[in-house]
């Protein structure tokens, strides 16, 4: 009998600690208060804020951020995001969003699109930047394209890049001035730097170029 009433006050001690420990996590004092935003939101302004709206007032505990970041991720304007519970009020949020490196041509619309060539949204959305224009043909030379952008590290020649185009026999990289780079998805990083050098030291020498082909051992220009 003394064992029953002993597991019995046990019971009911456990059960009050519950209780207790569950009011006063369901009080006040877990309300998100503050919510601090870091990151670039240039284009994801309206949504953050609704986030954040939505989550004042809620109670930290159960608050699910790990929902609100995979609901997040499915914008594809977004490149990170990542929600991070200060205890016992506070809330971290950091977005990324992705940046315009270059617009790419379907038919006759522009989009915006990052350094990895991610399409994620359309040309108005943006203001007017001076980028260069990825010629899009279909899905396969596009793969190309970004394999292409990504191992042109040099600013400078990037920033000389009016167009990437795709032709029957290579790839196509048209310069502002009209030059030609004639390209393929091995060309290195190495051969895209030295072919910056070699057409800096021609126009140096104000020397006639029409092309300059990388596609080779050795460098050929015409």
């Amino acid at each position: 009998m003394k064992r029953i009433v002993k597991i019995l006050v046990i019971l009911f001690l456990l059960l009050g600690i519950i209780f207790f420990c569950k009011r006063f996590i369901d009080s006040d004092y877990f309300k998100v208060q503050e919510v601090v935003v870091t990151g670039k939101t240039k284009l994801l302004q309206q949504d953050v804020t609704e986030q954040v709206e939505k989550m004042k007032g809620k109670n930290i505990v159960y608050l699910n951020t790990k929902e609100i970041e995979d609901f997040l991720r499915n914008d594809v304007r977004v490149k990170k995001v990542s929600i991070t519970k200060q205890f016992p009020s506070k809330i971290l949020f950091n977005i990324e969003e992705r940046q315009p490196y270059a617009y790419v041509r379907k038919g006759e619309n522009l989009f915006l699109a990052d350094d990895e060539l991610n399409i994620y949204g359309d040309k108005i959305e943006d203001s007017p930047k001076s980028m260069p224009i990825i010629d899009y043909t279909d899905e396969a030379s596009f793969e190309g394209m970004k394999i292409i952008v990504s191992k042109i590290k040099n600013k400078d020649l990037y920033s000389m890049i009016s167009e990437i185009r795709k032709t029957p026999k290579c790839y196509e990289i048209l310069l502002v001035n009209g030059l030609v780079l004639k390209t393929d998805t091995d060309v290195s990083e190495e051969k895209y730097n030295k072919a910056y050098n070699a057409y800096d030291q021609i126009i140096r020498k104000e020397e006639p170029l029409t092309y300059i082909d990388l596609r080779y051992k050795l460098i050929y220009k015409k």
